[in-house]
């Protein structure tokens, strides 16, 4: 069954972490020979040599060349490779697309990839923050930064919510724990509900296991206030701020650890009392 858009994209953008693709025939031979590979075909004569396009089924290459322009529109792609070559078939990485491209983990411009690795770090993810995350991708694939800082700033606060509810929820004692749910719905505003979370976990922080707690401010406090003032820029248009592509790119790829934190603590009130 020939691949879908989006696997034939996750397969290019593996693609140009190779060497040697520089023309669209050498591009569309490397995605053939990935497609290969991850559908489990023998490694027997796949050596770059061999023309991978042999794997390609009738559409793929045409979806090869949709994604090709997707990427030359989103600042990753330029066609030319130098002076003497600057035109189609030759392609070559952006300096954008160089800083993507020397990245270890799946590009925010990879969404199913992306979205793969966030369900594989975050398995019990509430459905409602993976519809924002999927919404913040396909914005961010558009380069409407705006939209994606709205919709990655809902997603945040989703997840801010669930902890604050673990956390409420796992005080033993009723009276106190009364006492502290009144206090976070007073908190007007997701800035000032985490407020009152910080200094509750505070004192809880002794209790749990320095893998929950190490470097906990900066990936916690610090992510979540980057992700809320780019909302905030975003959604205030009086402000006049502008959220550049980078922004966006860096939060998206800060979100997973960050959104692995989270539910790691909000396993870790699940199952103790404090």
């Amino acid at each position: 069954m020939p691949l879908k858009l989006e696997e034939i994209r996750s397969l290019v953008l593996q693609a140009l972490k190779q060497p040697r693709w520089n023309q669209v025939v050498n591009l569309e031979s490397a995605v053939g020979k990935l497609k290969a590979t991850t559908q489990g075909g023998s490694q027997q004569g796949l050596s770059f040599a061999v023309d991978g396009r042999a794997h390609l089924e009738h559409g793929e290459t045409a979806l090869i060349h949709e994604v090709i322009w997707a990427l030359i529109i989103e600042g990753i792609l330029v066609p030319g490779l130098d002076d003497n070559n600057p035109n189609w078939p030759f392609l070559r990485l952006t300096e954008y697309g160089e800083r993507c491209t020397q990245l270890s983990q799946v590009l925010p411009h990879d969404p199913d990839g992306y979205l793969r690795d966030f369900l594989a770090a975050v398995p019990y993810s509430d459905p409602v923050i993976l519809e924002y995350l999927t919404e913040a991708l396909q914005c961010f694939l558009r380069n409407l930064n705006r939209a994606c800082a709205v919709m990655l700033g809902a997603a945040s606060e989703k997840a801010i919510l669930l902890l604050i509810d673990s956390y409420a929820d796992s005080i033993a004692d009723p009276n106190r724990k009364a006492q502290v749910k009144v206090q976070f719905e007073k908190g007007t505003s997701i800035f000032r509900k985490y407020e009152t979370f910080e200094k509750g976990f505070a004192s809880v922080k002794p209790m749990m296991p320095k893998s929950l707690t190490d470097n906990a401010d900066s990936l916690m406090r610090g992510v979540f206030d980057l992700i809320r003032n780019s909302r905030n820029d975003a959604g205030h248009p009086a402000s006049g701020i502008l959220v550049s592509r980078d922004i966006t790119y860096s939060h998206l790829r800060l979100f997973l650890p960050y959104c692995q934190r989270i539910y790691g603590l909000i396993g870790w009130f699940a199952t103790n009392s404090i």
